[in-house]
């Protein structure tokens, strides 16, 4: 007898199967003498959508809000793959020779459900157990295959992926429909992606509203055994209005200048620092986007390329700490890696902590190491991840010398440090620089000042960047004087918008649907972005940070078993009920007025505009909408076709355009002419003939 593994994607069928060396490969499966592994394409089964429920196609305005299923219904999803590979699936579950399946989607509350839902979609019955993998490597894979658990076991965890699911699906659709009937404007929001936009609007209207003012700051270039260094009076002498100090300022500045400095005290100290610590998804992907200009969605990619492949441990973690259970895997690394690298296993709280571990630990290295086999930013994102655990585990202390001198001039005070390494430690992998260096100062000394009026102005507050809204995601209500506990338990009560899986995906949504944009690592809002979060102001529709936070938490009580899906469903209902109830009445919030028509929409006769991305219906804001949109960046096969103003209209009149310079297999370039072809659903571009170039 078998049993059946079913993977959330092939990548990691295909690296389980090598690991228990698995050979005879069959139509979406590989086996052998005691197990078959097949795969799932990620979600094969997506929640019914509203017209599902009725049995046909419903306008929107028709369908009563909220609308809440009686039961939540699944359906395949619209791919002929996915029928295809279900069907496999299925047989498989049916066969006589299998006696168990066992569920190793992706470790995680999504991954649980994602094959949950399959075998019970499949309506075999036969007993399921677990396969839960913190990395992919053969070794682990082996060793885990050796200790799965019942899929009972994760029940709650299989609770709390349902009840995010059915919240998100009732608060997405919702109110996407309220906001889009009430404004006239189709307006896709959700859950998370409501306060992802709202952060990054508030700051961009602080930004606005900012009225920069000048003032003065008294300065003095100092220099002593050829070292520059600079005083600086705190005070700020404001020159705005009745408020300006101008004179003040001219005043002390005389005043200072009457004195000499003198150094009154010159301490000495020596520090040991630590290690910053281990990574989660959040803290790393802010690291190389700040230090190696990786956004996160690239590094979210890379990262799980990383993992798949076997190098890293599973990325998707919300903890900088190890489970104690990890010490031996640990210390066996530590050996695998201390050839090239001079370390010490560290038993400390510091880095094993159970109670800081949810679900996932920190990420960190495998036993499989690459072999000169990864791209430029692979390697990057991989030696981050590598030196971050070297630093954590080397043997020497790091060591820095600390100076602090205090200047006095007068009455007034200043204070300079300077900081050199003594002993590098974590810094071969971490490396810190300091620039503030100071001359050999002895308590006493005295040397000529010469202050200076600087001037200078406000600065508005800086754009949101990515490392920023991951904090506030994190933690919408960190406060500067939280120390690391008040941290974690305000994480594991759920006091968070989003989770580290879907977080960067909803980023990416709310940039596809133009409410923001980004310019390297800093967000702006979008015209729309505004109009979207002054329609929810408009309607009373309060799903902001402390809100959406209250649904959080309550998913980490079903988590717990003190809460459960149907009480989740009860609560959202009665949220929508509360905002829907309002039935508040706005002005239609879109406006033509300044924008050239392109052309005539050939599915619906409605007025064709340009947008970012390419030229759209505006029948896109009916309801249901009319998706007609010819793409700036189009493609026939493999050949990339730019469409411009002029070709968008000669396409949407039906003519065709010319593109030159097309080159062909057998390297000769071509041209070519294309006209448009709509099928209903999907708007192409048709090859019409093609010619050699002159």
């Amino acid at each position: 007898m078998k049993k059946l593994i079913i993977a959330e994607k092939p990548s990691l069928g295909r690296n389980i199967a090598g690991a228990l060396g698995l050979k005879k490969k069959g139509n979406g499966y590989i086996e052998g003498e005691k197990y078959i592994v097949s795969w799932a394409f990620g979600h094969l089964f997506e929640l019914s959508n509203v017209d599902d429920y009725f049995g046909q196609k419903m306008k929107w305005k028709d369908v009563e809000l909220p609308f809440t299923p009686r039961k939540f219904k699944f359906k395949l999803k619209e791919s002929r793959g996915v029928a295809e590979q279900f069907k496999i699936l299925k047989d498989l579950m049916e066969r006589e020779d299998v006696e168990g399946i066992i569920n190793c989607g992706d470790a995680d509350r999504e991954g649980q459900i994602i094959i949950d839902r399959i075998i019970k979609e499949s309506k075999v019955k036969k007993e399921v157990y677990r396969l839960w993998l913190p990395e992919q490597t053969k070794e682990t894979i082996i060793e885990e295959v050796k200790n799965i658990k019942p899929d009972s076991e994760y029940i709650r965890l299989a609770f709390e992926g349902y009840s995010r699911t059915v919240m998100d699906w009732l608060f997405g659709i919702n109110l996407t429909r309220y906001i889009t009937l009430k404004s006239g404007q189709l307006m896709p929001v959700g859950r998370v992606l409501i306060p992802v936009l709202k952060f990054i609007y508030d700051r961009d209207m602080d930004i606005d509203k900012f009225v920069k003012e000048k003032y003065i700051q008294l300065e003095s270039q100092c220099e002593k055994d050829k070292i520059k260094f600079k005083l600086t009076l705190p005070t700020k002498f404001s020159l705005v209005g009745k408020n300006s100090s101008e004179e003040k300022a001219d005043k002390k500045c005389e005043e200072l200048n009457k004195e000499k400095g003198k150094v009154l005290f010159k301490e000495n100290k020596e520090i040991k620092k630590q290690p910053p610590k281990l990574f989660s998804l959040s803290t790393l992907q802010s690291q190389l986007s700040r230090k190696n200009k990786i956004d996160f969605k690239s590094s979210l990619e890379i990262i799980q390329k990383l993992y798949e492949n076997g190098y890293v441990t599973y990325p998707r973690t919300n903890t900088e700490y190890l489970a104690v259970n990890e010490k031996a895997k640990v210390k066996q690394l530590l050996k695998a890696m201390s050839k090239n690298h001079d370390l010490k296993f560290k038993d400390s709280k510091k880095i094993f902590d159970d109670d800081k571990v949810e679900s996932h630990s920190a990420i960190i290295p495998t036993l499989k190491f690459p072999k000169n086999n990864l791209g430029d930013r692979e390697l990057i994102i991989y030696k981050t991840i590598l030196h971050r655990f070297l630093s954590n585990f080397v043997a020497g202390e790091t060591i820095t010398a600390k100076v602090i001198v205090t200047i006095g001039v007068g009455k007034d005070r200043f204070k300079l440090t300077g900081e050199s390494v003594v002993q590098e430690g974590f810094y071969r992998y971490e490396p810190a620089t300091f620039d503030n260096k100071l001359p050999n100062f002895v308590e006493g000394d005295r040397f000529e000042v010469d202050f200076k009026k600087i001037l200078k102005e406000t600065k508005p507050p800086k754009k949101v960047s990515e490392r920023e809204l991951a904090a506030h995601l994190k933690n919408p209500f960190k406060k500067s004087t939280d120390t690391e506990e008040d941290e974690y338990k305000a994480m594991l009560k759920g006091i968070e918008i989003g989770t580290e899986a879907t977080r960067t995906g909803i980023i990416e949504n709310a940039k596809k649907y133009e409410y923001i944009s980004q310019k390297k690592s800093n967000f702006s809002v979008e015209p729309l972005g505004v109009k979207v979060i002054e329609t929810l102001n408009k309607l009373n529709v309060d799903l902001y940070k402390t809100k959406t936070v209250e649904f959080s938490k309550l998913l980490k009580q079903v988590y717990k078993g003190n809460s459960t899906i149907q009480e989740t469903i009860d609560l959202v209902t009665e949220e929508l009920q509360k905002i829907i109830g309002q039935n508040i009445e706005i002005p239609r919030v879109y406006n033509d007025l300044d924008l050239e028509v392109v052309g005539v929409c050939p599915r619906c006769s409605k007025d064709i505009y340009e947008n970012s991305k390419g030229f759209s219906c505006v029948g896109y804001r009916d309801i249901p909408p009319c998706n007609f949109t010819i793409w700036k960046e189009s493609r026939y096969k493999s050949i990339e076709v730019k469409i411009s103003k002029t070709r968008a209209k000669k396409l949407i009149k039906g003519e065709t355009i010319l593109v030159k310079k097309i080159k062909g297999k057998n390297e000769k370039i071509y041209s070519a002419e294309f006209k448009l072809e709509d099928t209903g659903k999907y708007v192409n571009l048709k090859l019409e003939k093609y010619f050699p170039s002159e």
